[in-house]
């Protein structure tokens, strides 16, 4: 007499192959899924360096605006130019008009 399989024994067989084929299915996909996350993190980190960077830049940039920007307003660069390049000079007491307007003649 042949040693007949056990039907419950095969059935423990199949679920166990189960079990084992999906924690492997498991492990793979979890690993591929870590491999992609470190290589998200990488390209944001390598994004995040070139948006800090390019921020430094543009502070330095409008640090140097900002001085060129208060030199080219400056009250004494501006009357060396009225001096030199349109001739003009501060008004003395002998040139100095005041004209006085009738009331009313304003408009508002």
């Amino acid at each position: 007499m042949k040693n007949a399989p056990l039907p419950g024994l095969s059935i423990l067989w199949s679920w166990g192959a189960f079990v084992w084929i999906l924690l492997i299915v498991s492990l793979i996909t979890s690993a591929i899924a870590v491999v992609w996350v470190k290589h998200q993190v990488r390209l944001t980190s390598t994004q995040l360096h070139k948006s800090v960077k390019q921020d430094y830049a543009l502070r330095v940039e409008e640090g140097r605006l900002q001085l060129e920007y208060n030199h080219l307003l400056s009250s004494t660069r501006i009357e060396q130019i009225a001096r030199n390049k349109l001739g003009m000079s501060p008004i003395t007491a002998a040139q100095e008009r005041v004209l006085l307007l009738p009331e009313g003649s304003i408009q508002p």
